[in-house]
């Protein structure tokens, strides 16, 4: 709205709607004052990164900043009608009692009703016709109609105005010159209108930069209060601030997953501790895919950021050390209009990091190198993770799928491993993955990812194949035997054996069973599944 009235483009009901908003601050801006002065309050926020005890001093800020512009509210409640119309053209914008003159032209406008009662009682009289109406539409003006059946009566003094199929209409010396005056004040009324908005815009010129600085303060005051109220209501920890690179966060939790894990019938969400600064600045995450491992990297970044722009996190609780940025690779996307492939952004958001980034800077790297051949993917996740760990060496929590990859923190000191636990249930090759979601020390056992797989609803042909496979590229690791071909059917060896479900249906002929005996086989294999 500030900015629209310095555009002079602002709306009678936004000044409306401003006038009630600048009512209402002041009242904030009074409690935020007395809040400021409570001995009971507690503002202590030890921050080394951006000064003790800052809390105190926003908030009078905020409350200085709050106090609207001298004389503003008073203006905008003298000089706009409660309820305006939406448009300055249409007229009944300015309040009454604002302006003399433009009061005195609406008062014509307002006696002209009684004005043509009077007029029309006046005339019944005089001439004997008892349906006679004076009225007024806006092509024609003013106007007396008579009924044809009338006309007779007439007096000499009308002068035709209009002609009807039943009626006549006339209009008369007094009713002419009560016309021009009454359309007269509706024209100058609405001109005087028109220009005392003008007027009003040009004195809240003055008032724009005050205007601006109250509606920054009511946003301020706005994410504060929101973030207050989060904190309480879903029981976050205030951070702890230190001086030492690092963050020690205890049962964190990510704050939009919970909450819509919350409205549903999936569980609670599963917290977990990340701790991490000089002698274990790099994690390695492992684990299967659905397991976790973006959902626990993105909390610790949300936490972080929280944290830094002064809220309460979603922890039991927290300690963090300086932050200069939060870089993250994070997800698969292309940028097909400016000529870049998934993997092209993908090395060019990595690019970004490994120049950008500090010894203070948190680090996301979520499966970097999946877009190209499994070697040149390994081979570059290894020198970006080599990079990050000794020359950049930044806080960084590096995803990956490459198993390759757990070996390196046996080479390199400040790197560890950790990976979400999963279990199976069941066994054999119909056997269910279960996601635990909790983060343990270690690297993984194996990836899931023919589990995942059928979970999603991939045939199972298509998955048993994939399993034949797996097993023959995982032969071929061990003994470097010849590359195997993924493409060919599996071994007649491989098949598995029939249940006895299916070695009842194979000798089942149903074009040759009546409806009993159809049933009796319903039974039978239904006894047979349950075995």
């Amino acid at each position: 709205i500030t900015a629209r009235i310095a555009l002079r483009q602002v709306r009678p009901r936004e000044l409306v709607a401003l006038g009630n908003t600048l009512s209402q601050s002041l009242q904030i801006s009074e409690l935020l004052a007395l809040f400021t002065k409570a001995p009971e309050a507690d503002f202590t926020l030890e921050n080394p990164q951006t000064g003790a005890n800052s809390l105190p001093v926003l908030l009078n800020r905020l409350a200085a900043d709050l106090q609207p512009p001298p004389g503003c509210t008073e203006l905008l409640h003298r000089a706009i009608l409660p309820e305006p119309a939406a448009l300055v053209r249409d007229g009944g914008v300015i309040n009454h009692g604002f302006d003399a003159e433009l009061d005195e032209l609406r008062a014509i406008q307002t006696n002209c009703d009684g004005f043509l009662l009077d007029l029309e009682t006046r005339e019944r009289a005089r001439t004997g016709i008892g349906n006679l109406r004076v009225q007024f539409n806006k092509v024609h003006g003013f106007y007396i109609e008579v009924t044809q059946g009338q006309i007779d009566k007439v007096p000499d003094d009308y002068r035709r105005r209009q002609t009807l199929k039943n009626a006549e209409r006339f209009i008369t010396p007094e009713l002419k010159a009560f016309e021009d005056k009454a359309l007269s004040a509706q024209e100058r009324a609405l001109a005087r209108e028109k220009w005392l908005y003008e007027q009003l815009l040009d004195a809240l010129q003055a008032h724009v930069p005050a205007l601006g600085a109250l509606a920054r303060a009511l946003a301020a005051l706005d994410a504060l209060a929101a973030l207050a109220e989060r904190s309480l209501t879903l029981n976050w920890c205030r951070p702890v601030f230190t001086a030492q690179p690092g963050l020690d966060i205890r049962a964190g939790r990510h704050p939009v997953v919970e909450s819509r894990l919350a409205e549903g019938s999936a569980g609670a969400f599963i917290p977990n501790d990340t701790v991490m600064g000089h002698k274990a600045r790099m994690q390695i995450i492992t684990g299967p895919n659905m397991g976790g491992k973006s959902t626990y990297m993105r909390q610790v970044a949300v936490i972080a950021l929280l944290a830094s722009m002064g809220s309460y996190v979603p922890a039991q609780s927290c300690h963090l050390g300086p932050l200069d940025a939060i870089h993250t690779r994070i997800g698969a996307a292309d940028d097909l209009a400016n000529a870049q492939s998934t993997f092209m952004l993908e090395m060019t958001e990595a690019a970004q990091i490994l120049h950008s980034a500090s010894p203070h800077s948190l680090v996301l790297m979520d499966e970097i190198g999946r877009g190209t051949s499994t070697f040149d993917g390994l081979a570059l996740a290894s020198s970006i993770a080599r990079h990050l760990h000794d020359k950049v060496q930044a806080l960084t929590l590096f995803a990956t799928h490459y198993f390759e990859l757990t070996t390196f923190p046996a080479t390199h000191h400040a790197a560890h491993n950790v990976h979400v636990s999963a279990a199976e249930s069941g066994s054999g090759g119909g056997a269910d993955i279960v996601f635990l979601h909790q983060i343990e020390p270690g690297p993984a056992s194996r990836s899931y990812g023919l589990q995942v797989a059928r979970l999603a609803g991939v045939p199972a042909t298509v998955v048993n194949h994939a399993r034949h496979a797996l097993a023959a590229l995982e032969a071929q690791s061990a003994s470097h035997q010849q590359q195997v071909d993924l493409f060919a059917p599996p071994p007649a060896s491989a098949t598995p054996e029939p249940s006895a479900v299916e070695t009842e249906i194979a000798r089942l002929d149903p074009d040759t069973l009546s409806p009993r005996e159809a049933l009796e086989w319903v039974y039978r294999l239904k006894k047979l599944a349950g075995r």
